[in-house]
């Protein structure tokens, strides 16, 4: 997902959810990470930083 702040915050977020490690570092590793990731020669980046925050689940909703 995309997310786009509302107030307060300019920066936008992508939010991403995993069945596992293993399976994100497959993606991470995979052609298709390569190539959605890959810049066009001589187009202007979208981002200028990057800055990876990650999270353990520590409590899962009943109904999820």
């Amino acid at each position: 997902m995309l997310l786009r702040p509302v107030s307060g915050e300019t920066r936008y977020y992508v939010y991403t959810r995993w069945r596992s490690e293993e399976d994100f570092q497959r993606w991470v590793n995979s052609d298709e990470f390569r190539r959605g990731h890959a810049k066009p020669d001589g187009d202007k980046p979208v981002a200028t930083h990057a800055e990876l925050l990650a999270f353990e689940v520590v409590e899962w909703p009943a109904s999820a």
